[in-house]
């Protein structure tokens, strides 16, 4: 991820922390507090857990090549490490969504007009977009982007009725985005994963998402369109394989250090 804008119009504010990991640290990744009870994390930001979000520093602005000698073994010694790190509390963050088949959900049923997918969800997502991805196994309705209208018992994502008619037929062999609808949250803190890393964002699937975080707005581009925000009238209900294009989200921290003490925040919709 990488900074896009600050929601109190602050620029971007760039401090040097020590930093511990027991691997490379890329730039892009959420830092954030270590457990207190951990000497090698005193004073210092570690990598963020995905799937957690809690405590967060800010985002790395520079890639930490680790080197074993710099390993906890000699924390005690002042062989310290220190990365640029923008720790701005009101920070927003343009994150792409992987399309990795492991951080997509499988549609499980075929639909011959395209116009709906069936998914496992945790909650109704009403307000979001379903994008089949392109994986080795999904051939059919690859390309198929959709703003959900509807839901069926968090199965069945059907598309927004005015915007759904120029879609492929897709297979039970397809894997979906379930991009998150702005503001959206299923928990408190919003309900937003990261994908393995860190870096990338990670679509809703059949597990609740728990990161404490937040997207304020969802974008696409490709290398034939600028990046955009997302319209049901002029993005709904058509198909983009030729395009290829990747979706983007604004992320906000809701459990940032600086902003809340490290206190989930407790907006939720439901």
């Amino acid at each position: 991820m990488k900074w896009h804008y600050d929601v109190n119009a602050a620029e971007p504010i760039i401090r040097d922390l020590r930093v511990y990991a027991a691997a490379d640290l890329n730039v892009g990744q959420a830092v954030a507090c270590g457990p207190t009870a951990t000497a090698a994390n005193q004073g210092g930001v570690i990598a963020a857990d995905p799937v957690v979000l809690d405590n967060i520093v800010g985002v790395l602005n520079e890639t930490i090549e680790w080197a074993a000698a710099s390993d906890s073994s000699v924390t005690a010694t002042g062989q310290d490490i220190y990365g640029k790190v923008i720790i701005n509390p009101g920070a927003v963050y343009l994150a792409q969504y992987s399309q990795l088949a492991a951080d997509d959900v499988p549609d499980t049923a075929g639909d011959a007009t395209g116009k709906s997918v069936t998914v496992t969800q945790i909650e109704d997502h009403e307000g979001c977009w379903a994008y089949i991805t392109n994986v080795a196994s999904s051939t059919a309705g690859y390309g198929n982007l959709f703003k959900v209208g509807a839901t069926t018992n968090t199965t069945v994502l059907t598309a927004v009725t005015d915007y759904d008619d120029n879609l492929l037929a897709n297979a039970a062999t397809d894997t979906v985005i379930v991009i998150h609808q702005p503001y959206g949250a299923d928990i408190a803190g919003g309900s937003v994963n990261l994908a393995t890393g860190g870096v990338n964002l990670q679509g809703y699937t059949a597990a609740q998402a728990t990161g404490a975080a937040t997207v304020l707005e969802v974008y696409i581009a490709s290398k034939d369109r600028p990046m955009e925000a997302l319209r049901a009238a002029k993005h709904s209900g058509s198909n983009y394989r030729n395009e290829a294009p990747q979706f983007f989200g604004d992320i906000w921290f809701s459990e940032h250090m600086l902003a809340t003490g490290g206190t989930t925040n407790t907006r939720v919709i439901t």
